[in-house]
């Protein structure tokens, strides 16, 4: 095998023509090619980062909305509660009034069936009176 000038101008022409390829046709191209590959990379960390917030704030949406269904829960019992008691104590006052009134009514009563025995048998003596003397002659 001979090594000549035309060998040594082929190598020559080749090593330039790779240099020229390089600078003119895959540097630009590797640029390129990394640029999107770190773009896509980015992309994927905020698109990455975007759903961690958005799961985040499901998460804290979930939370404060069972602590609020649980304060109502509490405010909607004691206020049900509350609502017990201010009935029971008014009925409870309503029983002691009538309770009260049935009393007074009855003592009352009591008095007048007295007064009425009272005043009948002052009648039937003024009858029983009348009638000896009228039987009597007198």
């Amino acid at each position: 095998m001979e090594f000549n000038a035309t060998f040594l101008v082929s190598a020559i022409s080749f090593i330039v023509f790779v240099f020229l390829m390089n600078m003119i046709f895959y540097a630009p191209l590797e640029k390129i090619m990394t640029e999107r590959e770190k773009l896509v990379k980015d992309t994927l960390d905020d698109a990455q980062m975007a759903k961690q917030d958005a799961e985040k704030l499901l998460f804290d949406r979930d939370m404060k909305l069972s602590q609020a269904d649980d304060a109502s829960k509490k405010i909607i019992n004691d206020s049900v509660k509350k609502a017990n008691e201010n009935s029971k104590e008014q009925l409870d006052k309503v029983k002691a009034s009538s309770i009260e009134e049935i009393n007074s009514r009855k003592i009352k009563l009591n008095e007048e069936n007295d007064d009425v025995k009272s005043k009948l048998a002052e009648t039937e003596k003024e009858l029983a009176k009348v009638i000896s003397q009228k039987v009597l002659g007198i």
